[in-house]
């Protein structure tokens, strides 16, 4: 597979020109500098890209000095500050250079929203777009090579995941060698680099956690006894996570019925390869007891992905009763719930499932398998 033009660069380049800063996160690795680059060249020849993790851009921007500023930056409509979170005080920096040179267009990339948009909130505020980079979509396989193609890519997807250097390498074991480098130091330097965390094999302990319980609801209390810390701390660590773009959380839908579960959250991994080097479970889907669980943390994080390049913005929960009932998605938008079952092969509700859609008056449960995932995620 060649490289993948992502979706997400004509929405870039449509906020150019408007005044404000392209803020870009996203995970280690999930390609913002190389987007960021390809804006570059189209736009400014490629000229404008600074590291802010070299010494003489973070000095350069820690100067305060707007003349300085410019001077070093001039010559380009378009600069990119990349890994802008290394920088303290980013924020200021880009304010003051956005007042004295109103017409540059700036783009500032981070990989952990704990560090740059504490930076950039209060400075930036009302003077920035956000943008959230993912891993490669389905629908950006698709737009790149076909609808064969992405159906060809799923069982891929759902074991190596969509990291875009592992998407495009062909050879399994080097898929595998640069995912396990990935999944065991890199994508977690931000979170490894914050004061409050001490103790990497505690960290590891609290992913592969997670990891064993994708598709269940989770608790923090099991995890700090299994583990024998406080709930506290396991708390903290899922919120560094979710900073970092690691995994994100899904809450319980709770309305009106008593037998709801209304407490515990579920969480997903941002990137199925990921899931996978935690659990060291690579075998093909036909050989595996969790296929289910892969099908539905690829199906939850390709439909977040879906509705962030879309500009669709619902609540989203999942919801499950005491006596196990359960839908794996709701979505409520413009006061509708439109409930989504995940079945790798199968079109079957799971038990009692219909009930929500008679408890809440909702559409009709849409289950989504392996066979008709362009209806929902293309």
């Amino acid at each position: 597979m060649e490289s993948i033009k992502r979706l997400f660069q004509a929405k870039i380049e449509a906020k150019l020109n408007k005044g404000k800063v392209l803020v870009l996160y996203g995970p280690r690795q999930v390609g913002k500098t190389t987007l960021a680059k390809e804006i570059l060249k189209k736009y400014d020849s490629g000229k404008g890209y600074f590291n802010c993790e070299e010494n003489i851009v973070s000095e350069i921007l820690l100067s305060m000095d707007s003349g300085r500023m410019f001077s070093y930056f001039s010559g380009n409509e378009i600069i990119v500050l990349d890994e802008a979170q290394s920088v303290s005080n980013i924020g200021k920096a880009i304010k003051i250079l956005m007042d004295a040179y109103p017409e540059l267009n700036i783009i500032a990339t981070g990989s952990s929203s704990f560090e740059l948009a504490n930076k950039v909130n209060e400075p930036l505020t009302g003077r920035k777009f956000e943008f959230f980079l993912p891993p490669i979509s389905f629908e950006e396989i698709k737009h790149n090579f076909g609808n064969a193609a992405a159906i060809e890519n799923i069982e891929n997807s759902l074991i190596y995941g969509s990291y875009p250097e592992i998407a495009i390498t062909k050879n399994n074991e080097e898929k595998l060698e640069k995912l396990r480098l990935l999944a065991t130091s890199y994508l977690y330097r931000d979170v490894l680099s914050y004061n409050r965390i001490k103790n990497p094999d505690l960290l590891m302990k609290i992913l592969k956690a997670l990891a064993l319980q994708v598709g269940g609801e989770v608790s923090p209390n099991e995890i700090a006894t299994s583990i024998q810390i406080d709930r506290k701390t396991v708390l903290s660590y899922f919120s560094l996570l979710e900073q970092a773009f690691v995994i994100f959380k899904l809450p319980p839908f709770v309305k009106n019925r008593r037998d709801e579960i209304k407490k515990m959250n579920k969480y997903y991994f941002y990137d199925n390869g990921i899931l996978n080097a935690l659990t060291n479970n690579f075998l093909s889907l036909e050989n595996r007891k969790d296929t289910g669980a892969l099908w539905e943390n690829y199906l939850v994080s390709e439909r977040r992905k879906f509705n962030e390049y879309h500009g669709f913005k619902p609540n989203s929960y999942f919801w499950r009763t005491h006596s196990g009932n359960e839908i794996d998605l709701v979505e409520e938008a413009n006061g509708e719930f439109i409930p989504f079952e995940f079945k790798y092969n199968s079109e079957k509700l799971a038990k009692g499932a219909n009930s929500f859609v008679e408890s809440y008056k909702s559409k009709e449960i849409k289950v989504i398998n392996k066979n008709n995932i362009f209806e929902w995620l293309a």
